[in-house]
């Protein structure tokens, strides 16, 4: 969290974007100054777990697709990916909130650093490739958990 990944998670676009997009880009660099980047576990990691990539029918889970950019960690870094991935304004809220729930038990050392690689992830993404009202949408939900 303290470098660019490759082509995506760039600081700089935060940084240079607006006031909000430079404080949650420092609140980014400071936790991962305090907090090396390194994937802890041994699960397989989709990293790209948002519902387009999942398959269901009749409201059962049935598959899980697009699995080139899974990794070894911690599974419970795919909730935090689909909290990001469910965030629109015609997301149910009963399952945002549930969600929520379930993100709220999770230690602080496996929420914080995956919270804070999906709001560098989705902001920078944001800031380069969509509106400024969808910007500010994706800020909205980054700071939600900035602390």
């Amino acid at each position: 969290m303290r470098e660019d990944g490759p082509g995506y998670c760039l600081h700089e676009p935060l940084r240079q974007h607006n006031r909000r997009g430079a404080a949650l880009e420092h609140w980014i660099a400071a936790f991962g100054a305090d907090h090396p980047a390194r994937m802890v576990g041994h699960d397989a990691v989709h990293m790209d777990f948002h519902p387009g990539n999942i398959l269901a029918t009749d409201g059962s889970i049935t598959g899980i697709i697009d699995w080139d950019g899974a990794a070894r960690g911690d599974r419970r870094f795919d909730l935090v990916t689909l909290r990001f991935g469910i965030h629109s304004k015609d997301a149910d809220s009963r399952v945002t909130q549930h969600l929520d729930a379930v993100l709220d038990s999770l230690p602080e050392d496996i929420l914080r650093p995956a919270w804070a690689h999906m709001s560098l992830r989705m902001v920078d993404w944001a800031i380069r490739h969509f509106t400024p009202a969808d910007v500010e949408h994706w800020l909205d939900l980054a700071e939600q958990r900035v602390s």
